[in-house]
């Protein structure tokens, strides 16, 4: 075997070490990898997201019945008033 060909198993074997180190990171190896991660982070925005969106509507909500309330008060008073006075 020339000393070509033993570098290039050489070098083929320290490229083969990296992708399957790479393939552990990417996939995990036991513990979650880069996929699962991003996955489970992806999950938790869109829960939070929705949420979000909740918490708008109940806040909108709530806005118009405190307007609601508030033009109510204000047109009895006016009432009040005008028959009163």
């Amino acid at each position: 075997m020339t000393q070509f060909e033993k570098d290039v198993i050489d070098r083929l074997a320290r490229i083969e070490e990296k992708l399957t180190r790479d393939y552990h990171t990417i996939h995990g190896n036991g513990k979650p990898g880069i996929i699962e991660k991003v996955e489970n982070i992806t999950s938790r925005v869109d829960r939070l997201e929705a949420r979000q969106k909740e918490q708008s509507k109940q806040t909108g909500l709530i806005a118009g019945i405190i307007g609601f309330i508030i033009n109510a008060a204000i047109a009895l008073y006016a009432a009040i008033k005008h028959h009163g006075g």
